[in-house]
């Protein structure tokens, strides 16, 4: 008998106002690559090894998620980049900005020893950058030192 299968996060979606703003922001701004773009509908990102961030046009996330949009609050949800370098945080912070994202804070020496960095998307969505010096990513994939 085999074991099951262990749920994976294979794909995170994010309704936007702005397909192709937020496809520049991404894209063009952060610099991640395209996988497929249907102007005006979705645009699908490789986020990292197997995993997608598809960015859809709220209007039509009903169909399939049921009633959702953006409210006077930040969404509760921050996406995070760990980074290899406190300088690595400072150049993220540094392109986001310049390709649409408002600071929410700039980049700190934190309490716990490393450095962050938050920024909002064009839709408010909050992306974390941070160098934690105890971070590390095992061969087999497992993460340490959170």
């Amino acid at each position: 008998m085999t074991s099951p299968q262990i749920p994976a996060v294979t794909a995170l979606t994010l309704g936007v106002h702005n397909v192709q703003r937020s496809r520049d922001f991404y894209v063009t701004g952060l610099g991640f690559r395209e996988i497929n773009h249907v102007p005006g509908e979705i645009v699908f990102v490789q986020a990292g090894y197997g995993l997608m961030l598809a960015l859809w046009n709220v209007e039509s996330m009903p169909s399939e998620y049921g009633q959702v949009g953006h409210g006077e609050l930040a969404p509760p949800l921050s996406l995070g980049h760990n980074t290899t370098s406190v300088e690595e945080v400072q150049e993220l912070y540094t392109r986001a900005l310049a390709s649409g994202a408002t600071s929410i804070t700039a980049p700190t020496k934190r309490p716990w020893g490393g450095t962050s960095a938050c920024v909002a998307d064009p839709d408010g969505f909050r992306w974390d950058f941070v160098h934690n010096p105890s971070f590390s990513i095992d061969d087999d994939g497992t993460v340490t030192g959170v």
